[in-house]
This record gives structure tokens, sequence and C-alpha cells, in this order.
């Protein structure tokens, strides 16, 4: 009974995330056709990056057909609080007030970054030494590569995108992975996951769980499960 309760909640924040994609959509190109005989250019690059974007969503669904990958849906800016808020707390901030000797480089992963949105943010709340994100889909790596060179010269040496399958990826050297997955997928995932992650190393996962893991209590909160490695494997196997 409860595990059927916690799916139908994962499904509609899915859901939820799918329909905010494209009303959204919907609403700036309609505002687009009422105006568009003044258009500034950035408006019409906008535009044209929604565009894009819902082309990238439909080319990303290959993988998910195949049970190895998700669509591309946009991580919003509540969910993101909810995903760098607890590691506020939790990780040390990598600036000047830290020695040398007692600084750790930290590196961040997305997988299956998409627009690059979740990078950006991680490289500006400074926990981070590097922020990588990978991402199959060359449409969105295209546009996450141009964000990172237009909109966000300042984090070019804190940012990296690599278009890679994640499945492909090396996690050995990361200390923080973000992943908003499919429920099919997370079985696999988190098979890797524990396979390449070292002891300490976090997981935040977008509304869908890792089977068999136990999120962190203090750390998690709605719709974003955080894992800590070894603790969520340990508290399992009680």
């Amino acid at each position: 009974m409860g595990k059927s309760s916690h799916t139908t909640n994962e499904e509609r924040e899915f859901l939820q995330s799918f329909n905010a994609l494209f009303s959204s959509d919907n609403s700036d190109t309609e505002n687009a056709t009422s105006t568009q005989s003044s258009l500034h250019p950035a408006v019409a690059v906008g535009i044209g990056g929604i565009f894009l974007l819902n082309f990238a969503f439909l080319i990303s669904l290959p993988p998910v057909l195949m049970r190895r990958g998700a669509p591309y849906l946009p991580t919003f800016q509540d969910k993101m609080n909810k995903m760098f808020h607890p590691l506020r707390s939790h990780l040390p901030p990598q600036g000047r007030a830290q020695s040398k000797e007692s600084k750790k480089k930290l590196v961040f992963v997305d997988l299956g970054s998409g627009d690059g949105r979740v990078v950006f943010r991680a490289a500006r709340e400074n926990l981070f030494h590097k922020s990588i994100g990978y991402e199959i889909n060359p449409f969105l790596h295209l546009f996450a590569q141009t964000r990172r060179l237009i909109q966000a010269p300042l984090y070019l040496s804190a940012t990296n995108f690599v278009m890679k399958d994640l499945w492909k990826v090396d996690l050995s050297n990361a200390d923080v992975v973000a992943v908003y997955g499919l429920h099919p997928m997370m079985t696999d995932l988190g098979v890797k996951l524990q396979r390449e992650l070292r002891p300490g190393s976090i997981v935040l996962s977008n509304v869908f769980i890792i089977p068999g893991w136990t999120p962190s209590s203090k750390l998690s909160q709605d719709g974003m499960h955080i894992y800590i490695i070894p603790e969520c494997l340990r508290q399992n196997n009680r």
C-alpha cells in the first residue's frame, strides 16, 4: 500500500514537471506571436531556444524507450533549492577561507545535464572546485555549451560539459552526483553508483528513489532524495 502511494507521488511530480515545461513554452509562444512585429533580438533568441528545447525533448525519447535514460525535463528553481540548501550545511565552501592544506577540491557531476542549469547553479554555490554535466543529447549539449560561453563566462573555469552516455561516465572522482532519472533505470543506476562512488559521496535524486537505498532523513526534502554513501546502504541492510 505504502509503496503504491510512493510511486504515485513520483509519477505526479514527474507529470507536473512535464506540464510546466510545455505550458510555459506555450505562453511564451503566444506572447511572441502577438508582438511579432517588435521583437527584440534577445527575445527572438529566447524563443528560438524554447523551440530547440522542445525538439531536444523529442529526440531524448529513444533512450527512454530503451530504459537507459530519461527525457529532457528541466529542474526548476524550487527543486534546485531543495537540492543545494541542505548541501550548504553539509559541505565546506570552496572559498579562500580554507587553507591550502584543509581545502578539498570537490567535484559535482550532473548525469543528464540537459540545458546546464543545475551545473551553473552548482558553480554559483561555491561548494565545488569543478561542476561537470554529462549529456548524450547533442542539441542539449550544444545549448549548454553556448550558455556557458555567452551567459556564464564567469564560470568557465568552474564548469565543463561533456557529450557522453551516463552509463559510460567514470564516477570514481565525483563527490556529489545529481540525477533526474526514471523509475525503470534507477535500480541499474544504483548498482553503478554503489560500484564507483567513494565513501562520503552524495547522490541527489530528483523525484525518483533509488530502490534498496535509504535517503538521509536530515538532508532529504519533499521530492528530493539525498543519499550519503555508505550510510544509505548500511541502513537498508539492518
